[in-house]
């Protein structure tokens, strides 16, 4: 029975040492993976030592194994404690999807890669601002983003360049395909892709006329294909990269919907600036 209910709790905290460590290595942000490698130090070595236990039962055993326990239980929830406090007062960027942050105005918040700042001048505060990259969406929230953008690059007197772009990874996704049906699957995905270079074309030509009206030079860059990639490369030192909150480079075309914070979030893109108002634009610096 003992070498039953050690095997039990070795591969029960062997199984939470697992899960820690994915989510160390696949969560977006400082506070989550801190969150993960915490539970791998109490509940996963926890359980370890308790399976280390019922393979060698004795009482000193027990002893040994009980004070690791009760020393796990009183330090880590502290260190881990301290560690998230010290990440927030220094500024360590919140999750792209963080809804609200509950301690915004409880303890002072520094700057850690890039000042905090939810102005447009932002040149005041990082002068490194050389381009200014504008996501070309036709969607909500794309007028916004678009004034957005031309002001931070005159404010910035940096240049300013559309990237337009039809994310065919996604328009390509048409979901589970009967038997037989390969051949309308196929112009599905042509339709969605002509629907949404029109919609893209619509959008270029609204920015270039929105742009000449403001005096601004700009350029215009198109692209076709899966969007992270292309950010990646069009990100970097100087760079500020201006999305809409609420609309993607499907065009408002896929069945499925993608959440610009969240995508960027995960794909780990840049620094997202946090700003209050519902219809902000997204502002990543490289």
């Amino acid at each position: 029975m003992t070498e039953f209910l050690s095997a039990l709790f070795l591969v029960a905290g062997a199984a939470l040492c697992l899960l820690a460590s994915i989510g160390v290595l696949s969560l977006p942000d400082f506070f989550m993976r801190m969150h993960a490698a915490t539970k791998a130090g109490v509940a996963g070595c926890g359980l370890l030592l308790i399976g280390v236990a019922f393979a060698h039962p004795s009482p000193g055993m027990w002893i040994k194994v009980a004070i690791a326990i009760a020393f796990l239980l009183l330090t880590t929830p502290i260190a881990g404690h301290l560690l998230a406090r010290a990440g927030y007062v220094a500024g360590v960027p919140l999750w792209g999807g963080t809804r609200e942050d509950q301690l915004k105005g409880e303890l002072p918040r520094g700057d850690f890669d890039h000042p905090p700042t939810g102005s447009l001048w932002r040149k005041d505060m990082n002068p490194t601002i050389e381009r200014v990259v504008l996501g070309l969406t036709n969607g909500p929230g794309a007028e916004v983003a678009m004034r957005h953008a031309i002001e931070l690059a005159k404010a910035s007197q940096a240049e300013l360049v559309g990237m337009a772009i039809v994310d065919t990874k996604m328009l390509e996704n048409v979901g589970p395909i009967p038997i037989g049906g390969n051949y309308y699957a196929a112009q599905l995905r042509n339709t969605l892709i002509t629907k949404a270079r029109h919609r893209l074309a619509e959008a270029v030509q609204s920015f270039e006329r929105v742009a000449k009206q403001a005096g601004i030079s700009f350029s215009v860059s198109v692209e076709e294909g899966d969007p992270a990639p292309v950010l990646r490369e069009r990100l970097g030192k100087g760079v500020a990269l201006v999305l809409p909150r609420r609309s993607w480079f499907d065009h408002g075309l896929a069945e499925r919907r993608i959440d610009p914070a969240t995508w960027l979030a995960r794909h780990r893109i840049g620094t997202v600036e946090h700003r209050d108002e519902d219809d902000a634009p997204l502002v990543v610096f490289g």
